[in-house]
């Protein structure tokens, strides 16, 4: 129970602060610090992303923040990419699961660490959400994340959104794609969707006061720090999967 209330509490910060759904922290702890296997870990972390992103997600609203109607796209297609994302991961083995997400996390680290600008040209396109939802749903069923880290640097880039907007974004659209992710693994799983409610729940302190910090700490300062992090696990986990 602790282990899992420590992994939901630091989860549920980052989530707050970076404004993901907490999922890139939950899998790697969960697969360290349980003797669980990594697919039953996805399910897990999605249950839990849906508690944590859903109060990050109001957090973000209080603040003032507001979205366009383009945000229903990134959840439609969120939807359809988490289903697909978590019917996927039956269907490749553990350590292939593991390499996917280490290597994911580097080029989000590298991105974060040496990219801060970026400039847009398609806000404007109803496809283009699809596509990002579509795109970040698969990754978030797939490897039980938030797909928040993929979905963040794609609505700056292609969408032209200022970073907090993007967060705010994310974070409403994690719900629906985290929760379809977690209802298809762990449908017939209670004990597993327990155990998730369990870290998501930890994980509501957490993301209340990470929520509040982002928007008092340097963007730039919380990126980088949080892309180092990010090395430090994926270069663990690759190492960990070639032996």
């Amino acid at each position: 129970m602790l282990p899992l209330f420590i992994i939901g509490s630091v989860g549920g910060f980052l989530s707050g602060i970076l404004g993901i759904g907490g999922g890139v922290v939950f899998v790697p702890l969960l697969t360290y610090f349980t003797d669980q296997d990594f697919k039953i870990n996805t399910g897990i972390s999605s249950m839990a992303v849906v508690f944590v992103a859903t109060t990050s997600s109001i957090t973000y609203i209080s603040k003032g923040q507001t979205f366009s109607s383009y945000i229903l796209y990134l959840i439609l297609g969120g939807i359809l990419g988490g289903y697909l994302g978590s019917k996927l991961t039956f269907s490749l083995d553990t350590k292939t699961l593991q390499r996917i997400f280490a290597i994911l996390l580097l080029g989000v680290s590298y991105r974060m660490i040496f990219t801060s600008e970026y400039s847009s040209q398609y806000e404007e396109s109803i496809i283009l959400y699809l596509l990002i939802g579509i795109f970040s749903g698969i990754l978030s069923g797939l490897l039980g994340i938030g797909g928040g880290i993929v979905r963040i640097p794609l609505l700056i880039f292609f969408g032209g959104l200022e970073n907090l907007a993007a967060q705010g974004f994310s974070l409403i659209a994690t719900v629906p794609t985290a929760l379809t992710a977690a209802y298809t693994k762990l449908r017939n799983d209670r004990e597993f969707a327990k155990r998730g409610s369990i870290v998501g729940i930890s994980g509501i302190l957490g993301s209340v006061i990470g929520g509040n910090l982002a928007f008092n700490l340097p963007q730039e300062f919380l990126n980088t720090s949080f892309a180092v992090f990010l090395l430090i696990v994926s270069v663990n986990m690759l190492l960990k999967t070639s032996k």
